[in-house]
């Protein structure tokens, strides 16, 4: 009696194939665009972050695996993300952090949401298949 057990895979690649798509949407779009995409700001630095993040969530999509891992790479990425943007759009003087990375609230709200489902994603329990022989 063998017991094979599994990554979480059709979740965790469909959450990697979502996240891939919207990413790489917004990172593209954002450098044909100036200021502003659908709400989200736009800017270099975050552009090649967004377009970063949905190539690697594209690739990581192939395998369960993979794409479980990706959910904690983001999860911690985008928690980052997510503080330097609270940070950034809570302060409002000349010197501020804003000048390396502008996030708005919208951005905030996104990354914040998207991390918090990476780390569900990575923390659902692994299937368990019977491989056993009739």
């Amino acid at each position: 009696m063998a017991a094979h057990t599994t990554g979480r895979a059709p979740v965790a690649q469909g959450f990697a194939l979502l996240v891939g798509v919207v990413f790489l949407a917004l990172g593209i779009g954002g450098f044909a665009t100036s200021g502003e995409l659908l709400g989200f700001h736009t800017g270099t630095l975050l552009n090649l972050t967004r377009t970063a993040v949905g190539l690697l969530a594209l690739v990581a999509a192939w395998k369960g695996p993979s794409a479980r891992i990706l959910g904690l790479v983001v999860f911690f990425g985008l928690l980052g993300i997510t503080v330097w943007g609270l940070l950034s759009a809570g302060t409002g003087g000349p010197g501020d952090v804003r000048r390396l990375f502008d996030p708005a609230w919208t951005d905030n709200a996104l990354h914040g949401v998207v991390a918090v489902l990476g780390l569900v994603v990575f923390l659902l329990p692994t299937r368990t298949r019977n491989t056993e022989g009739v």
